[in-house]
């Protein structure tokens, strides 16, 4: 049985999965560009939330984002926009699982082929909220001419069009403005979202009087989202067999952590009360902050166990973090050397350490297959934005190096040593003219990168100088950093004497 409406109708209250739903009849007040998993897992759970507790009274059109599988669409459809949510992970030390159904999308409309159903959304004054995830490929500015009766390529040409059609049904009116609320992963999404939105109004010749209603009654709020979601196609269908009385192609997994900061007025906040329904929404008046503390706590930790598992076999961040040495390395590095740091950006220590404690509760994630190699994806570029700033800001409050961050930075350089080795079982995916300069940098150590190294300390210093001073991968030239070439050198010969896990547990001791 496939899951719409009627089996919900249909099925036994003493169903494992929890359907609350929804009165009928609530009305479509939310416009979604995109149909992801993301967003089903995140925002449409949140508002099926809101709506099941009584905050909230609205349902969600959401809009195809780009041509192609229509088919797509008939079948969301066919599933009355219906679709499950499994909640899996730790949660308080405890592995939780927790289903439900999501009844908080009304449609599914394709813009290529429904354009002027879209448009008719934005003449309904109740629809009053704009909400999106296009990746970042999908924000971006593209020239392209003003739409007529067809569809425009690119979302923020939508989003314009949209809003012209809107402007245009209620004559200007102030009252008639919507929320825009972009969720891609792009620092200062919002802020970029309306500046494109301008420079379509300007290009395709459309009114002053537009920009200035746009300007003045339109909000668009910079984000950040946080929760891993994958799809039902990730799980052995055996096991979703088992686990559910019926067929669904949309269905989502997501961990039990959920975040989503939100910055800018407060009108949004008084549509949305997401406080009352007690969910880990914040709006705040800067959402800076909470962006730091998820790429220094969040994803430097990543970067920083990334190089030195990867040299110890160690293959998924589960097994990274569980370990009884690398484990205890991940977790003092984000305790003594990124937390502190933290304080001088507005950053509260409690946030920033429940946090982390959540992080590494999410790490541990048992329901989650997440492979380290993954973290190494343009690991050089990741080193420069997630471990560097807490690099330089720990030795300014410090006056030294910070032995955990160079502990790191030696595991990352070594794994480029050997970048060139076909039969590597790493793959190294990164920018190939920095990949050449660090590969370049290591031959003057002397031998072949493939060779077993020496105790050449000449060498050895010589190298990590090199790779150091490379200015066009770093930024800067780390090599006139007072002691940082000598500890690096001295962390790589503690590698290569007592292997990873002894030089860490030789560091930690």
């Amino acid at each position: 049985m496939k899951l719409d409406r009627s089996y919900l109708d249909k099925s036994d209250a003493s169903t494992s999965v929890a359907r609350d739903l929804p009165e009928e009849g609530d009305t479509e007040r939310i416009l979604q560009l995109g149909d992801g998993i993301f967003l089903r897992g995140f925002v449409d759970w949140l508002v099926h939330k809101l709506n099941e507790r009584g905050s909230y009274r609205g349902k969600v059109v959401v809009v195809k984002p780009r041509r192609g599988d229509p088919e797509r669409v008939e079948r969301f459809n066919e599933q009355d926009g219906c679709f499950t949510v499994w909640v899996r992970g730790m949660e308080d030390g405890q592995a939780v699982s927790r289903k439900e159904i999501v009844q908080s999308i009304s449609r599914v409309l394709n813009p290529y082929d429904e354009w002027e159903a879209f448009l008719a959304c934005a003449k309904r004054p109740e629809m009053d909220i704009f909400v999106s995830n296009t990746t970042e490929a999908g924000l971006t500015y593209t020239a392209e001419p003003r739409p007529d009766e067809r569809c425009p390529e690119s979302f923020p040409a939508k989003l314009t069009a949209y809003l012209y059609s809107r402007y245009q049904a209620f004559a200007g009116d102030p009252n008639r403005g919507i929320d825009v609320v972009p969720c891609e992963l792009v620092e200062d999404n919002g802020t970029k979202l309306r500046s494109f939105v301008f420079r379509h109004i300007a290009e395709w010749g459309l009114p002053q009087e537009f920009a200035d209603w746009v300007n003045n009654y339109n909000s668009f709020y910079n984000t950040l989202v946080d929760s891993i979601v994958t799809s039902f196609s990730s799980i052995d269908k055996g096991v979703l067999a088992r686990e559910f009385p019926y067929e669904d192609e949309f269905g989502v997994i997501r961990e039990p952590f959920y975040l989503w900061v939100i910055e800018g007025p407060e009108r949004l906040s008084a549509k949305w009360s997401f406080a009352e329904a007690e969910l880990n929404v914040k709006y705040v008046p800067d959402v800076a902050p909470f962006r730091l503390m998820k790429v220094r706590i969040l994803n430097g930790a990543h970067t920083a166990m990334a190089g030195l598992s990867l040299l110890s076999q160690v293959e998924t961040v589960k097994e990274a973090v569980t370990h009884p040495v690398i484990g205890t390395f991940v977790r003092r590095l984000v305790d003594e050397e990124v937390l502190p740091t933290l304080s001088q950006y507005n950053v509260p220590l409690a946030e920033a350490a429940g946090f982390a404690a959540s992080v590494m509760e999410r790490f541990s994630n048992p329901y989650l297959h997440h492979e380290v190699s993954s973290l190494q994806l343009n690991a050089l570029s990741k080193i420069k934005a997630r471990l560097l700033p807490t690099l330089y800001d720990e030795m300014e409050r410090t006056k030294t190096i910070p032995p955990l961050m160079a502990m790191a930075l030696a595991g990352q350089f070594l794994y480029y040593r050997n970048a060139d080795e076909p039969d590597k079982r790493w793959e190294i995916r990164d920018d190939p003219a920095h990949v050449h300069a660090v590969v370049d940098a290591w031959a003057r150590e002397g031998g072949h990168p493939g060779d077993e190294p020496g105790d050449d300390n000449d060498g050895l210093q010589c190298a990590v100088t090199a790779i150091l001073s490379l200015s066009e991968v770093w930024g800067d030239d780390l090599s006139t950093i007072d002691g940082l070439v000598q500890v690096v050198v001295e962390d790589i010969r503690q590698i290569r004497r007592l292997g990873v896990i002894g030089a860490l547990s030789e560091l930690l001791s």
